[in-house]
């Protein structure tokens, strides 16, 4: 059996042990902080309910506008938030593609990966006549340009931990070297080390990778959007500065679904069909245009979709019920539960949250039941567990209860340990971030009055827009962030590699566990997939057990409003929507009679 076969047959696998539960494809975050074909969807009451419609309903034209966040970066060699890789998808495609049933299929690749005897070297070949959206031959050359941006450090992708195995990709990353240590390298260097980099076009349709390691979950890593190509035509160099906001229409070229035509910050994305998308799905756009606008607030966003300005919106949580009620279950409300977990995130780096006994008395001043009933209305599911207990190498919501779950009285003492008795000598500086939605304050204010009535410590709420809000976490400007993590892959290294190493280019808030450093570095390339998902269960137990960088509150669901007469987007509810139900699959979006 190959090696590709082999990690088909333990995706599927994994993937059998939670098709109850839909996963959840993203990226770093979203905003809310709450939070195949006719594939029955779970209702709230968790029965399930056979969506109307299909994509062979959808008619020809049409304008759906549909609710998400502003990006960070239209970069995806770049990006690691969910609204970011919900709209690089649909823009850019890459050589494999990950199917409903989390398959991973030729894409632009005109067929599976041809792996080395030792299972270090993929030799991958390209469809013929492929074009970008201007017209320009999209080649191998533009393939192996994506992966270089990605490692370049110039771009200093934030996802480009899972290419760590790609032989010089670390070395091209790290040639500035580190804060402690800089480095300065000459233009000759970098182009040096750029060379290195084991990903190579042999000839214009054929890319080869070289690994350091044999990599079990590398044929799924092929299929994510810091593979995507590059238009090499417009951007030779793979440290050029990716463009932003209004002027990124007209710079770039897509080989996605499609393009870009329109964008106004804190407003809008204007999408239109990609004239050259080569459809290797056979499914292709029917909408004249595709809106996406930026709402932060799901308030303002529903009462857009009651007066019929969206076609989509995510739900208002704060105001569940009665969202359910107005709109009925199966009807035109639908909700689906996802891979991710949510808690409060701690910079570690800024004391006093460098203090074990103050971070386990944060975590045990917190009554996660009362706040997922209080903040979302029951829409979510109360846990002490890092990763989610159906997922292997995960725990039950309260595994952890007893070192981190609420109680009040533990709390207290664990401050005074600290040597802030009752609040005593406490800064008074921290503040919690987050996004200007009505999920996010009433998150915040619940936990603020958390930790004034349980601890007698007061800290500050910031309410910044989207855009604002994932920049502050990146640049590791914080105290205290709802936030966590969406799950990109189905895998439990995905929850923590690059997260929770030292190192991690995501780990913003700081954890460093020499533990977890030894354990990944033994184990995230062992073929022992027992030994593999058994250190992973260690690194969750430390993560929730030192809280480290995050307190886990809630497991989380997704929560949507989609009309009648919008098909593709419901029908393709899966483990993979990163912001709207169904992104992964945009090119399906369209209207039914």
């Amino acid at each position: 059996m190959s090696l590709l076969k082999q990690w088909r047959y333990l995706l599927l696998s994994i993937f059998a042990i939670v098709a109850l539960t839909a996963f959840v494809a993203c990226g770093d975050d979203d905003d809310d902080d709450d939070g195949g074909e006719d594939t029955p969807t779970e209702t709230a009451d968790g029965g399930e309910e056979t969506p109307a419609g299909g994509d062979g309903e959808r008619i020809d034209g049409g304008d759906l506008i549909v609710h998400g966040n502003e990006p960070d970066s239209l970069d995806p060699h770049f990006s690691s938030f969910a609204q970011d890789i919900s709209l690089h998808r649909m823009l850019w495609r890459g050589m494999y593609w990950l199917d409903a049933d989390f398959n991973v299929t030729p894409h632009m690749a005109a067929d599976d990966p041809e792996v080395s005897a030792d299972g270090t070297v993929y030799t991958i070949p390209i469809r013929e006549g492929l074009t970008w959206s201007d017209g320009d031959d999209l080649t191998s050359e533009d393939f192996v340009l994506g992966l270089h941006r990605t490692c370049n450090p110039d771009n200093a992708g934030q996802y480009q931990y899972v290419l760590t195995n790609v032989i010089g990709c670390d070395d091209y990353y790290s040639a500035y070297g580190s804060e402690d240590a800089p480095l300065t390298p000459t233009a000759e260097e970098l182009e040096a080390l750029r060379g290195a980099v084991g990903v190579t076009a042999p000839d214009a349709t054929t890319v080869e990778i070289t690994l350091q390691n044999p990599q079990p979950t590398f044929p799924i890593i092929l299929a994510l959007w810091m593979t995507f190509p590059v238009p090499a035509h417009l951007f030779p160099d793979p440290g050029q500065e990716w463009p932003a906001g209004p002027s990124a229409p007209d710079a770039l070229a897509y080989n996605g679904p499609y393009i870009m035509t329109g964008y106004t910050p804190q407003d809008s994305a204007v999408l239109e069909p990609n004239p050259n998308w080569a459809a290797p799905n056979d499914v292709s756009p029917t909408l004249d245009t595709l809106t996406i606008r930026f709402i932060d607030d799901s308030s303002v966003a529903n009462n857009a979709y009651r007066n019929d300005e969206l076609g989509y919106a995510d739900v208002d949580t704060t105001v569940l019920s009665a969202v359910v009620s107005e709109f009925g279950e199966g009807d035109e409300y639908f909700k689906n539960l996802k891979a991710s977990t949510r808690g409060l995130q701690m910079n570690l780096d800024r004391p006093p949250l460098d203090n074990l006994e103050v971070r386990l008395a944060l975590s045990q001043a917190i009554d996660r039941d009362a706040m997922v009933e209080v903040v979302t209305n029951g829409a979510n599911d109360a846990t002490t567990s890092w990763i989610p207990g159906n997922l292997p190498a995960g725990a039950a919501p309260d595994a952890y209860a007893e070192c981190c779950g609420y109680n009040p009285t533990a709390a207290q003492e664990r401050l005074a340990n600290a040597g802030y008795p009752d609040g005593a000598g406490f800064p008074t500086d921290l503040t919690i971030l987050v996004g200007d939605s009505p999920a996010a304050r009433d998150t915040a204010e619940f936990l603020q009055a958390s930790l004034q009535d349980t601890l007698n410590i007061q800290v500050g709420i910031e309410v910044v827009d989207s855009a604002t809000r994932s920049a502050r976490f990146t640049s590791e400007d914080f105290w205290l962030f709802p936030g966590g993590w969406i799950q990109d892959y189905p895998d439990p290294e995905n929850w923590i590699v690059g997260l929770y190493d030292t190192d991690g280019p995501l780990n913003h808030y700081n954890c460093s566990s020499a533990e977890i450093d030894q354990l990944i570095a033994d184990n995230q390339f062992n073929t022992d997939n027992d030994a593999r998902i058994d250190a992973y269960t260690r690194i969750n137990d430390i993560i929730t057990e030192e809280a480290c960088g995050i307190a886990p509150y809630w497991h989380e669901n997704d929560h949507h409003l989609i009309k009648p007469n919008v098909v593709g987007l419901r029908e393709n509810i899966s483990a993979q929507d990163a912001f709207q139900a169904g992104d992964w699959f945009a090119e399906s979006w369209g209207f039914s009679e």
